[in-house]
């Protein structure tokens, strides 16, 4: 399906950003009272040294930080709240976070379907395909990103990369934050040219922050914000920067652009010669201040005396319909279905996400299924069973830990998507979910096959199944526990014990009534041992004199024999409801994907 969308009735329109302003948690203003305007279609680069407040500024100017109460932000004179900034910007952070085993052609392409599902496939290559282009990026469309283990593209085309994922989205407002970082002058100066070209055609507000642009590329810009310790230095248009240096009697020299020369009076952290005039911000802004005439001294007037166009109130509301014109739920099951394409795909090429913890798991039911092969019913072989119960829930779980790599990078490209507004939180959760299941089924099938009949627990088709069944549970509860842990913290340690090591009764009250009924494994080693003992009948040794000993107390001592019944009595789980148990562990995964749910959605804020 297409959608004819809107273009924004912004030709010849103002966004005004009015005394934005920023205090940090130890109360230093990291931004203080910056105002500027920029036109539609134009560019405004931000300039200043490392910890001038380029960043923090941008991150007001697109709401991603809220600045103090006296800012607004406004177009044409209607004031802009965070969410209509959302439904009509991009945002380009410093770090490139993308799936690296995706193409880039892949990459751009779900970010716009992201945005607006509805899209036909053919609009999506257009689109996407006018963007590569512009951005220079044909020639690797077809590469992957690169990963660890398999080279992609270079640096620079990584950040042209997340460029063209911003810029493919049809934003009105594009922030760019350090975007030539890692870009050679001429592959600088040429991104910045395609961004201005496309910012042109299609009427967008260009905000970008830059450290120390070459002159060609800092000729790309239309206007130029310069700060010093979150403090205005100079605003106005690129073409006069020479000139006002000239006014204040500081002119650039020769073999010198009028970045280099701005960097010297901005940077305040190297004043090793005052004659030279190096780190001297201050006086370089007080001759700005002093440069300001009555029309414009105070930017706020501009926003007073702009004509309002009441056109573009309706324009954006038609915009949002449009993005969501399938309503809420609709837009949800489209994200939620894109997002699972997206994840099989990254799941079934990245090695780290299960191929690693497959070839483990194949491994382990080797391991087993060889040194435990064919136990028999012997009373001997009873803790032989228990160690195998107790190995395959505790090894399979804790191997969902090697699944923690692959979900630190969608975390990070999750925190970048959903700040720009592609989806929410929930789609990319029952994403991965529904994705989730069949490959920790693929794991646990591997493993079962391997080693349940080698190794020769209860025979009979439904013992099986039911060992399959509680032992994915137990693996899922893991996944979804390590994903938890991985939402909050970047790494993941923890050592668990379930009631193979110590009876339940035998536990202190504060944990066995506490941890003891939380912890998934100990439902699991359960569910597998009540599985595998009910209905066996283990034969006891004989001594010499011909008695018999039973490794577990037995309820038949007479017949030299010990039951599985008598064995789960010992451990104290005989009796359990297999329903209930599995009522149980879906619960616990439930509870651990809300948790999920809300991890990050509350990292992302």
């Amino acid at each position: 399906m297409d959608l004819d969308l809107p273009v924004l009735n912004v030709s010849g329109s103002i966004l005004f950003f009015n005394r934005l302003s920023y205090q940090a948690a130890n109360g230093k203003l990291l931004v203080d009272d910056v105002s500027v305007n920029i036109k539609a279609g134009q560019m405004l680069a931000v300039m200043g040294p490392s910890g001038a407040g380029k960043s923090t500024l941008l991150d007001l100017m697109a709401f991603r930080k809220m600045p103090m109460d006296a800012a607004t932000v406004s177009l044409n004179g209607h004031l802009l709240v965070p969410k209509s900034m959302y439904s009509i910007s991009s945002f380009v952070e410093q770090e490139d976070a993308l799936l690296g085993v995706l193409t880039v052609r892949e990459t751009v392409a779900y970010a716009l379907r992201l945005h607006l599902p509805l899209l036909s496939r053919t609009t999506v290559a257009s689109r996407v395909n006018r963007v590569l282009a512009t951005l220079g990026l044909q020639s690797c469309a077809d590469q992957i990103i690169g990963t660890p283990i398999s080279r992609g593209i270079s640096g620079g085309q990584k950040r042209r990369v997340t460029a063209a994922c911003a810029m493919v989205t049809f934003p009105r407002i594009l922030f760019l934050d350090e975007v030539t970082s890692g870009l050679d002058s001429t592959s600088a100066r040429e991104v910045m040219s395609a961004i201005r070209t496309l910012a042109e055609a299609e009427g967008m507000f260009v905000i970008a922050t830059i450290h120390q642009p070459s002159l060609e590329t800092l000729g790309q810009f239309t206007d130029l914000l310069m700060l010093s310790q979150g403090k205005i230095c100079y605003s106005g248009k690129v073409d006069d920067l020479e000139r006002f240096f000239e006014r204040w009697g500081r002119p650039v020299p020769r073999f010198k652009t009028p970045a280099e020369h701005a960097m010297n009076f901005l940077n305040e952290d190297f004043q090793t010669d005052p004659d030279s005039g190096s780190g001297d911000a201050a006086s370089l802004r007080a001759f700005y201040l002093s440069t300001l005439n009555d029309s414009h001294a105070s930017l706020e007037n501009l926003n007073l005396n702009m004509k309002a166009i009441p056109q573009f109130d309706q324009d954006v509301d038609v915009y949002e319909e449009k993005l969501g014109k399938a309503g809420w739920g609709g837009k949800l099951f489209w994200n939620t279905m894109v997002l699972s394409e997206r994840t099989t795909i990254n799941y079934i090429r990245n090695l780290l996400a299960y191929g690693v913890r497959l070839g483990m798991y194949i491994g382990m039911g080797l391991m087993i299924a060889t040194i435990w092969i064919r136990l028999g019913l012997r009373d001997s072989t009873i803790n032989d069973r228990l160690s195998i119960h107790f190995y395959s829930v505790a090894f399979l779980a804790f191997m969902s830990v090697a699944g923690i790599p692959s979900f630190l990078e969608e975390r990070a490209v999750y925190y970048r998507e959903t700040k720009n507004g592609l989806y929410t939180t929930l789609p990319f959760v029952l994403s991965n979910t529904l994705v989730n299941i069949p490959f920790l089924f693929l794991c646990t099938l591997s493993f079962t096959l391997i080693c349940y009949w080698a190794v020769g627990l209860h025979s009979g088709g439904n013992a099986f199944f039911r060992f399959l069944a509680f032992l994915l549970l137990a693996i899922t509860a893991a996944e979804s526990q390590v994903l938890v842990v991985a939402a909050i913290l970047p790494v993941f340690v923890a050592a668990l014990a379930i009631g193979s090591f110590i009876k339940s009764r035998s536990l202190p009250r504060f944990w066995y009534y506490s941890f003891h009924y939380m912890d998934y494994q100990r439902y699991a080693f359960e569910l597998i041992t009540n599985s595998d003992l009910r209905g066996l009948t283990f034969q006891c040794e004989k001594t010499s004199s011909g008695s018999c000993t039973c490794a577990y107390p037995s309820s038949t001592p007479d017949s030299c024999t010990v039951s599985g019944d008598d064995v789960l009595d010992y451990l104290d789980i005989r009796g359990i409801s297999y329903a209930s148990w599995v009522g149980i562990m879906v619960s616990i995964i439930v509870i651990y994907r809300i948790a999920l749910y809300y991890a990050l959605r509350l990292r992302s804020q």
